[in-house]
């Protein structure tokens, strides 16, 4: 695990600050923030946490909606917050609000280099493949994959909307296939989306495993925090069917899997992103 973290050699609030330069970071939803410090207390009920969801109508709506989307295949429609919570458990309903909080604080206006649509598009691409992988490999935090996944590249349109045209261009060398976003960024500023996401990640109080595995994602290594969600870093905006082949050679690299195994469950998983994007759009 140590040559994961080698390379996090910068203070993640001096790190922030820097890139930032005077850009107000969008705040993370107070109720969100109160309710995963909640969930993180063993000795809070899921019942009283559910009370606490139940007061906020919005968010209430938008937790059900999602539970009961195909892409989480639920067999009997649940009608309840607190349904809900009891049915799902802490890890999955803490990844639940956070996909949603953080979907709808990062801004959503196009930006040089950044199309939200095709954003979020991916972003559903990679979270529903790496939920069917971790199915296989990392049964036990399948919710926490999907969720990283979804969110691993949060960084990208803060970053799109602060820097504009100079980083749009170099967001513009990456949908073209030019080379890797993370290379590209090192190259130009000394810092990547990956260590600038996971120094959002810490100042929004965000759960420690979600911040490592962001911070890593692009990490050629599947040892660490939710290694299928790092596994799909590699499917890029545009062309995805290009990054097919790299994702299943490294899934027999990392897991053993052959690589017929992958290409059905990349195939599930492409399946699946559809119902992910249209969750988003609620």
């Amino acid at each position: 695990m140590l040559k994961l973290f080698a390379r996090k050699k910068n203070d993640p609030d001096r790190l922030l600050a820097s890139v930032l330069e005077g850009y107000e970071l969008p705040s993370f939803p107070g109720i969100i923030t109160s309710l995963l410090e909640q969930l993180a207390k063993e000795d809070v009920s899921l019942s009283a946490v559910a009370d606490q969801l139940a007061v906020d109508p919005g968010l209430s709506v938008r937790l059900l909606t999602t539970v009961n989307s195909a892409a989480f295949s639920i067999r009997n429609e649940i009608r309840s917050v607190h349904h809900a919570v009891h049915l799902l458990g802490r890890a999955q309903i803490e990844s639940m609000l956070i996909s949603i909080a953080v979907h709808s604080t990062l801004p959503c206006e196009p930006a040089p280099g950044f199309v939200p649509a095709r954003f979020w598009s991916a972003a559903a691409r990679r979270a529903a493949i790496a939920a069917v992988f971790a199915e296989r490999v990392d049964p036990g935090a399948a919710s926490e994959s999907f969720t990283a996944a979804l969110l691993q590249d949060l960084a990208v349109p803060i970053l799109a909307h602060h820097r504009g045209e100079e980083y749009g261009a170099l967001l513009d060398e990456w949908h073209a296939g030019k080379g890797d976003l993370c290379e590209l960024e090192r190259r130009a500023y000394g810092w990547d989306h990956a260590e600038v996401g996971a120094s959002v990640c810490r100042r929004w109080g965000m759960p420690e495993t979600f911040t490592d595995a962001i911070g890593v994602h692009h990490a050629d290594d599947p040892t660490g925090p939710l290694p299928a969600a790092r596994l799909v870093s590699c499917l890029p905006e545009t062309g995805p069917e290009r990054a097919a082949a790299v994702l299943s050679a490294r899934a027999q690299r990392w897991f053993g899997l052959p690589p017929e195994s992958s290409k059905a469950m990349i195939e599930e998983g492409l399946a699946r992103a559809p119902e992910v994007a249209r969750m988003l759009a609620v």
